[in-house]
C-alpha cells in the first residue's frame, strides 16, 4: 500500500466521506439555485432581446449539441487530471461568463445591434463548461456514495435540489415580473426587464461562487486509470442495427430530432404569441416538472417489473401527443381557462410521458451495456440524442423561417413535431428488445399501484468503464484534526 494510502472503512476516511456527503448535498442545493437563475431563463432573456424565431432555434441547435460533443472527451480529461480539478475548472468557466452576459444586456439596452448572437454565443459556452464538468462529477461521486446507500442518497439529495429549483424559478419570475411592471410605470419596460435579467444571472454567479467553494472543500479519492475497453462511434454506428443497445440509441437519437423540431418554440409560442407574464410562463414550465416528480415513483415500479422497453413504448406516445394538447388550447376562448388549461392538462400527460421516457432511457443503459463499455456506450448514445436536437432545431428554425401564412407558425411547428413524435414512437419502438426477463404486463398494475407521494427516483450515471481502483487517502492535517476533535470530546465528558 503506497505511503498515505488507507483502506475504506478507516476512521479518518470515514469521517471525510461523510462530512463531504453532507457538502455534497448543501452544494446541491445551491448549485440548483445557481443554475435556475440562469438555464431557466436563457430563453426568455433571449427573447428580451428581441431574439427571432430562428434565432432561438439556432441557441437550441447550439445547446443540444456542444454539451455531447464535450463528454465524448471527458474520459481523456479524467486519464489527465484530477475529477475534483476537472469540476471546480467546469464551475469557473460558467462564472466567467456571467460578466459578459451583464454587459450583453446593458449594451442591448444602448442599441448595440447583434446582440442576440453574441448571447447566444456565451450560452453555448456555458454549456460546453457544462459538458466539462458533469461526467466527472458523477464518477466522483460514485467513488464517495456506498453502492448499497446511492439510491437513498441520491433521492435524498434529488429531493432537496428538486425543491430549492422550483423555488428559483418563482422567485425568478416574481422578480421579471415586477420590474417589468416598474418599468412601465417609469416608462422603461425593456430596460428594467433586461435590468431584471441581469439581476438572475448576478444571482447565478453568486450561488455559483459558492458552490465552487463547497466543492473545493469535499474531499476527492484517488482513482487509478486502467487500459479501456475502448471501441469508436464509428464501430458503435456500423453495429447499432445488429445489437438491442444500438437499436436503442437509434431510437433516441430519432425521437429526440423529431422533438427537437418544437423545443425552442415553446418559450416563444408562450410569452410572444400568448403574451404570457413570466408569472405564468414559469408556473406552466414549474407544473410539468412537480408532475413528472409525482409520477416517477409509480413509473420506477414499471420499470422494474415490465422492463424499460415497455415503459418506452408507452410513455414516448404520450410525450407524442403533448403538441397537440398544446393545439387544442386555441379552441378555448377564454384566456384565464387558457392558462389553467396550459397549466393542468399538458403538464400531467406530458409529465407523466417525459418522467417514464428519461427514466427508461437511463436504466436501458445499464441493462444493456456492460460496466467496462459503459461509458463508452453512454457517451455515444448521448452524441446521438445531441446530434438529433441540434439536426431537430435546425428544422425548426427552417419552418420559421418560412413563415407560413395558413396558420400560427409555432403551431404549425408543433403539428409537424407530434405527427412525427407518434410516427417514431409507434413505429420506432416496435424496433427496441428486452435484454432482461420481466413480467407480463397487467392493466391492473396502475390501480394498485398509483401512489404518487412516496419518493422520488435518481438516475446516477458513472464511468465505471475507467476505474480500476479507488484509492483512498489520509494526509497530516487530517490525522491532527482527528486528534484535536478527540480532545474535544473528552473535555465535554
Amino acid at each position: 500500500m503506497k505511503r498515505g494510502q488507507v483502506r475504506v472503512d478507516h476512521p479518518i476516511v470515514q469521517k471525510k466521506i461523510k462530512r463531504s456527503l453532507k457538502l455534497s448535498i448543501r452544494e446541491g442545493a445551491v448549485s440548483s439555485i445557481a443554475s435556475n437563475f440562469s438555464l431557466s431563463y436563457f430563453a426568455p432573456a433571449a427573447l428580451a432581446l428581441n431574439a427571432t424565431a430562428v434565432q432561438m432555434g439556432i441557441l437550441y441547435a447550439i445547446i443540444s449539441l456542444l454539451p455531447s460533443l464535450v463528454q465524448l472527451k471527458a474520459a481523456d480529461l479524467i486519464e489527465r487530471f484530477s475529477r475534483k480539478r476537472i469540476v471546480l475548472a467546469g464551475v469557473m468557466g460558467k462564472i466567467l461568463v456571467v460578466l459578459p452576459f451583464l454587459l450583453i444586456g446593458f449594451l442591448h439596452w444602448m442599441g448595440v445591434a447583434h446582440m442576440v448572437w453574441a448571447f447566444i454565443v456565451l450560452v453555448g459556452f456555458h454549456y460546453v463548461f457544462l459538458g466539462i464538468a458533469h461526467p466527472p462529477w458523477f464518477s466522483w461521486m460514485g467513488s464517495l456514495v456506498p453502492e448499497n446507500e446511492r439510491g437513498r442518497y441520491f433521492s435524498k439529495r434529488n429531493r432537496i435540489i428538486g425543491f430549492f429549483g422550483i423555488m428559483t424559478m418563482i422567485a425568478g419570475a416574481l422578480i421579471l415580473d415586477g420590474l417589468k411592471k416598474l418599468g412601465g410605470s417609469y416608462g422603461d419596460v425593456v430596460g428594467f426587464t433586461l435590468l431584471g435579467f441581469g439581476l438572475l444571472f448576478a444571482l447565478n454567479g453568486v450561488f455559483r461562487i459558492w458552490s465552487w467553494r463547497l466543492l473545493s472543500k469535499t474531499y476527492e479519492p484517488k482513482i487509478k486509470i486502467r487500459k479501456k475497453d475502448h471501441f469508436s462511434f464509428v464501430e458503435f454506428l456500423r453495429t447499432s442495427r445488429d445489437t438491442p443497445f444500438g437499436r436503442f440509441s437509434l431510437f433516441a437519437g430519432a425521437f429526440t430530432f423529431v422533438v427537437g423540431i418544437s423545443t425552442p418554440f415553446w418559450a416563444v409560442y408562450m410569452l410572444r404569441d400568448l403574451g404570457l407574464s413570466y408569472i405564468w410562463y414559469m408556473a406552466i414550465t414549474v407544473s410539468a416538472v412537480v408532475f413528472q416528480l409525482v409520477f416517477l415513483p409509480l413509473l420506477g415500479k414499471f420499470s422494474d417489473r415490465f422492463g424499460n422497453v415497455r415503459l418506452m413504448q408507452t410513455c414516448s406516445v404520450l410525450a407524442g401527443m403533448t403538441p397537440f394538447l398544446w393545439i387544442a388550447s386555441v379552441l378555448i376562448g377564454s384566456d384565464l381557462w387558457v392558462k389553467i388549461y396550459l397549466l393542468i392538462v399538458p403538464s400531467i400527460v406530458g409529465g407523466f410521458g417525459w418522467a417514464g421516457y428519461n427514466l427508461a432511457l437511463n436504466n436501458y443503459v445499464y441493462d444493456a451495456v456492460s460496466n467496462r463499455k459503459r461509458g463508452f456506450g453512454l457517451s455515444y448514445m448521448n452524441l446521438m440524442i445531441g446530434v438529433g436536437g441540434f439536426l431537430g432545431a435546425c428544422v425548426g428554425a427552417g419552418i420559421a423561417w418560412m413563415d407560413v401564412s395558413f396558420m400560427n407558425s409555432m403551431l404549425f411547428i408543433f403539428t409537424v413535431s407530434g405527427i412525427g413524435r407518434i410516427g417514431v414512437a409507434i413505429y420506432g419502438s416496435r424496433l427496441l428488445h428486452e435484454v432482461r426477463n420481466v413480467r407480463k404486463f397487467s392493466s391492473q398494475f396502475w390501480i394498485r399501484e398509483f401512489a404518487p407521494a412516496q419518493g422520488v427516483l435518481k438516475e446516477v450515471h458513472n464511468l465505471e468503464h475507467l476505474v480500476e481502483k479507488v484509492e483512498h487517502y489520509v494526509v497530516p492535517e487530517d490525522r491532527e484534526e482527528l486528534e484535536e476533535e478527540k480532545k474535544k470530546d473528552v473535555l465535554t465528558e
